[in-house]
Formats: C-alpha cells, sequence, structure tokens
C-alpha cells in the first residue's frame, strides 16, 4: 500500500503561503512597503499600474542588502527581524515572519535591486513564480526596488477573484494611508498610470498626518483625543482623532486603530469607541476614528494571523476601559454629555401634568394624540385591502407616539379589530423606497436642482469609488459631476429628498454599496435607492402632528408593501384583540 502523507512539493507550499498573505495587488503593496519601513526608509515610492495587476513598483532609500543577505531574502522564513524566540515577545517591526517576498515571489515575476548604504554596486535579483531565474550586480542608487509584474500570471484562477479596476485600487490606497498614518516622518507618494493618488510629505506627528489623510474639509468635524493619567498609570498610551456627532458614517469601515504603528482590526476597540459615545449614536451609524496606541509590546501578541491583521492583548479589559474613558472624557470636555443624576420628581398625573426627572425637565414618552384636533376629530380613515380576492373596509385609527418613534394604532374591520405599533422611520423608508423604484422604473424619478450646487470632498480611496458609480447615481436623480482630484459637485438631488448634507449622503452611499458589486447591477441600485430613501425618511424621535401620523398610515395601509423596511427590519408589530385578551387573562 503507498503512503498517504507526503511531503508538499516546495513550489506548491510556496503557493499556499501566498494564498494566505497575498490576496490581492493591495496585499502586495503592503509588505513591500512594511519592509521599506523597516529598512529604515524615509522617502517610499509606490507606482502602480493596471491596478496593480500589470506593475507594482515600490522604492525606498533604505539600508538595502548586501549581496548575500539578497540572495537569501527569497527563501522561506528568511529574515533579519528576528534571531530567537524571545524576540516574539518584543516585536516592533512591521514584518518578522519571513515569507512575504517569497510567498509574493510564487505567484509573479519580481525583480529587487538592493545597494547598501554607502555602496555604489547592488544586487539584482529575478524570480519568477517561485524558481530564481537571475542573480547579478547592478549599479543603482542605494536602498532598494521592487518590481512585481503579472500578478497571479501562474495561477489564472486567483486572478479571476479580482474586483474590479477602481476597488483594487482603492484597496491599495486605502493600504497607503494605513501604513503613512502612524510613520509621519517618512515621505509617501502613491502614483498610478503616472498619475499622483497620493503625496504625503514629512510632517511632525501623526495629528498632522491624519489631517493630510482625511482632508482640509474634514478637519472642522474632528477632535483631538489624549490618553488620560488612568491610562498612561497602566502603561496605555494613546491619542487620535475622532468625530463629532453628526459626522456619522453607516460602517465601521472609516475606524483605523494602529497598535505600535501597526494598524490591526480590534471587534474589542471597535465596542469601546461605541460605548464612549453611547446614546450620541443613532442605530446603525459609527463615528470616524484615527486611534494610535502605544503599549508594552510584552502585552499584546501580534502573531496570531498570517497578515498580523489581528492581536491579542494579554488584558483587554484594561486597553477597552483606557479607549472608552480616554474618548467619553474628550466628548464630555465638548459638552455632549449632560450631568447624568438619578433623581426622580413625582408630579401630579392629573391631564396636561407631567414625570419630570433631573431638573425638573418635562418628558413625554408617550405622546397622545390631542382629540380637540381637526385631523383627529374626524371618522377613522377607511382604506381597503384585499382579503382573498375580495376588497374589505379596514378602519385607522393613529392614537399616538411612543417614545415619538412608534405610532399607536387602532385597525378594525367588521371582522376584528387589531392593535398595531409601527415604527415611523421603518414605515416611511419603506413607503419611499418603492416610489423610487417605481419612478425608476417608469424612468420618471422627479429631480429638484440646487440653486447652489453642493461641493463635496473624499479622501483618494473613496474618491475613487465615487467615480465608479456616478453614472449609478444620475440613474436615480441625484446629478453629480467630478470637480477636481478628489472634489464632487452635487448638482441636483431626488425631489423627495428636500433638504440633505451631500456629504453625508454620498459617505453613506458608498458605505452601503457593496464594493464588488458592478455598478449597472440592479442590487446596486436598489442598495442606493434604499440609501437615499433612508437620508429622506421621518426619523426616530421625531415629534409627529396628527396629520402626519394620519397621511403616513394611510399611505402605508393604502398599499401592498413588505412587512419590513429595506433593510429588513420589520415596519410594525400586530396585537390581535385575542392577543389582548390573553395578556389581560381574559380568556
Amino acid at each position: 500500500m503507498s503512503p498517504k502523507i507526503h511531503i508538499l512539493p516546495e513550489n506548491l507550499s510556496n503557493k499556499i503561503a501566498a494564498g494566505e498573505i497575498v490576496e490581492r495587488p493591495a496585499s502586495v503593496v503592503k509588505e513591500m512597503v512594511e519592509n521599506a519601513i523597516d529598512a529604515g526608509a524615509t522617502q517610499i515610492r509606490v507606482e502602480v499600474e493596471d491596478s496593480g495587476r500589470r506593475l507594482i513598483r515600490v522604492s525606498d532609500n533604505g539600508e538595502g542588502m548586501e549581496p548575500d543577505d539578497a540572495r537569501q531574502a527569497f527563501l522561506r522564513h528568511a529574515t533579519s527581524k528576528l534571531a530567537m524566540e524571545s524576540d516574539l515577545s518584543a516585536i516592533r517591526t512591521m514584518g518578522f515572519r519571513g515569507e512575504a517576498l517569497p510567498s509574493i515571489a510564487a505567484v509573479a515575476r519580481v525583480r529587487m535591486v538592493t545597494v547598501p548604504k554607502g555602496g555604489a554596486i547592488g544586487t539584482e535579483v529575478r524570480v519568477h513564480g517561485g524558481v530564481v531565474v537571475a542573480t547579478r550586480e547592478s549599479a543603482a542608487s542605494a536602498g532598494t526596488l521592487m518590481e512585481v509584474e503579472e500578478l497571479f500570471y501562474n495561477t489564472p484562477a486567483r486572478k479571476k477573484f479580482l474586483k474590479s479596476k477602481p476597488t483594487e485600487l482603492a484597496h491599495i490606497v486605502h493600504a497607503m494611508q494605513q501604513l503613512a498614518l502612524p510613520h509621519f516622518w517618512i515621505h509617501f507618494r502613491l502614483t498610478h498610470n503616472g498619475t499622483v493618488l497620493l503625496d504625503l510629505p514629512i510632517v511632525r506627528d501623526e495629528m498632522e498626518r491624519a489631517a493630510q489623510v482625511v482632508g482640509p474639509e474634514n478637519g472642522p468635524e474632528l477632535l483631538e483625543v489624549s490618553s488620560g493619567a488612568g491610562a498612561e498609570s497602566n502603561g496605555i498610551r494613546l491619542k487620535g482623532l475622532i468625530s463629532k456627532p453628526g459626522h456619522f458614517r453607516s460602517t465601521r469601515e472609516h475606524q483605523e486603530f494602529f497598535l505600535n504603528r501597526r494598524a490591526i482590526k480590534s471587534a474589542s476597540l471597535s465596542h469601546a469607541v461605541g460605548e464612549a459615545y453611547g446614546t450620541l449614536l443613532a442605530k446603525g451609524r459609527h463615528p470616524v476614528v484615527h486611534l494610535f496606541i502605544e503599549i508594552d509590546p510584552a502585552l499584546v501578541d501580534v502573531n496570531v494571523h498570517p497578515a498580523k491583521r489581528e492581536v491579542r492583548f494579554r488584558d483587554t479589559q484594561s486597553v477597552h476601559q483606557a479607549v472608552k474613558n480616554s474618548l467619553r472624557d474628550r466628548l464630555r470636555r465638548e459638552g455632549l454629555f449632560a450631568e447624568e443624576t438619578a433623581t426622580y420628581v413625582l408630579r401630579d398625573a392629573r391631564p396636561g401634568s407631567a414625570v419630570s426627572s433631573g431638573a425638573g425637565s418635562p418628558t413625554s414618552a408617550w405622546r397622545p394624540s390631542d382629540p380637540g384636533s381637526p385631523a383627529m376629530a374626524r371618522e377613522a380613515m377607511a382604506v381597503y385591502r384585499t382579503l382573498e380576492g375580495e376588497a374589505v373596509p379596514v378602519r385607522v385609527q393613529p392614537l399616538g407616539q411612543i417614545d415619538q418613534t412608534y405610532i399607536v394604532a387602532a385597525v378594525g374591520s367588521s371582522s376584528e379589530s387589531e392593535l398595531h405599533l409601527i415604527d415611523q422611520h421603518a414605515a416611511h423608508e419603506r413607503l419611499l423606497f418603492e416610489r423610487l423604484l417605481s419612478q425608476l422604473r417608469a424612468d420618471q424619478i422627479a429631480v429638484q436642482p440646487l440653486l447652489i450646487p453642493e461641493i463635496v470632498e473624499f479622501p483618494p480611496a473613496e474618491a475613487i469609488r465615487a467615480r465608479e458609480v456616478l453614472p449609478l447615481l444620475g440613474r436615480i436623480g441625484l446629478e453629480v459631476e467630478e470637480f477636481g482630484e478628489r472634489s464632487f459637485r452635487i448638482r441636483a438631488v431626488p425631489a423627495l429628498l428636500g433638504s440633505v448634507d451631500g456629504r453625508t449622503l454620498m459617505g453613506d452611499i458608498l458605505d452601503d454599496i457593496n464594493a464588488g458589486a458592478t455598478p449597472a447591477a440592479d442590487e446596486t441600485i436598489r442598495t442606493v435607492i434604499a440609501t437615499v430613501a433612508c437620508h429622506a425618511a421621518i426619523k426616530a424621535h421625531q415629534a409627529l402632528q396628527p396629520e402626519q401620523m394620519t397621511r403616513l398610515l394611510e399611505d402605508l395601509y393604502r398599499q401592498e408593501v413588505p412587512p419590513t423596511c429595506p433593510h429588513g427590519r420589520p415596519i410594525r408589530v400586530r396585537f390581535k384583540l385575542s392577543d389582548l385578551e390573553k395578556l389581560f387573562q381574559r380568556r
């Protein structure tokens, strides 16, 4: 019987390792720029062609390598960052595994030219598909030049999984931004097909670098934050930028965490940010965060993910608390939190009275409709629903609001009475969504030109994504045109939007669109329409007049609409009379 266990050939094991590290062109950029940072470079230039598919070239003025080191660099687990096991507990370099270069070389054609400092002659190494094809002397400037051509040329299945060219380019820009943010003493430059996308000269600190990356137009919306005395005493130092309320996004994509200058993902840190903002955050909204954390390397394990994206803290709770407290203190200093109090005063419960809390300000969780208002004095509205092929009259009577978010309504027919609780935002959002979708199908979307066009700016990666979807936005009545490298001019919006913050709307659309979708895909169009409807809809915690509730319920009950909003949340909860009788033990 032939043995079942065998050793994989080296070229196959290299391709498997490449699958863990090299997901897309941006992965190659990240690994090679990290090597340049570890080499002590103060200037790093990245040039890409065809969104990195055809060519990625990274040049730096770092220390370079001697000939023997250059030849060793393409061997598996070859590294200058570790010498013994104890070094794993004190890692401050960007790379250390020694897998990046051989993994990249296994799925591309790679050329490296490196010259040590003070040298005039360097070493050129060429590797194709993991095989060294040439090694020779070469004259060049001190530092290292890396060229990666025809990525995934020998693994066509991997190449098919790449997304659109603008999407892959946006990933490259984002990778460069993540590397540039904590390394402010390095001049980074990124070009694509000869066009400069990023040019970040050396600045004084992380705060200035963050301002370079997010752009001056976003500066006033961000607050500087730093660690308090409690965090410092625990050996945790942090500083960064966080967004003011009103400058939130619909995903956590714009939350950047840097641990000892390494970009990481951390559910614990994201949770700490959410807890710091507390009730300032509406559901589904997330602050923009650029947070730089310094901690003793011995207290964190960075060796838990092949691409080093995730880390493990020895004391997760301390780090969580330090982030939460530092952010909450900064927001409190901005006057964004009222002082909390546990003092409650019970007042007269007669009609017209209120229950107050704290300093006695009246609250109204339950807001009954005014029975004397003209809108409520009339008979309950009658609508017709089709049941088993027959039009049945249904009476709908709005009774009031709970928490200025849920409408209470009595709904009855000749056969049964029900109590309905309606989420006013979800209901209005669904109605607007269906209306826009119907107008789109009929090619009759009503457009409102802006008297003064609104200019919005985005960081480079988002600007690339925005350009990709401009034709799609025009189809749903949002007329946007390019107005510079990172600027866009909004000339018209769907008429149902009314007054809208163009930058927030555009940002949410970019967040909500699936990055891998084709801009003309029906599903992507529906996503954009859902985002527009969400912005135009009545908000939670918005007081409604009786006639507004009546109008909303009339529209809702006269139409056959799905039972959820476009994002999947239920529109209403129904209590049949029999349900109420059971609750009150009447049956």
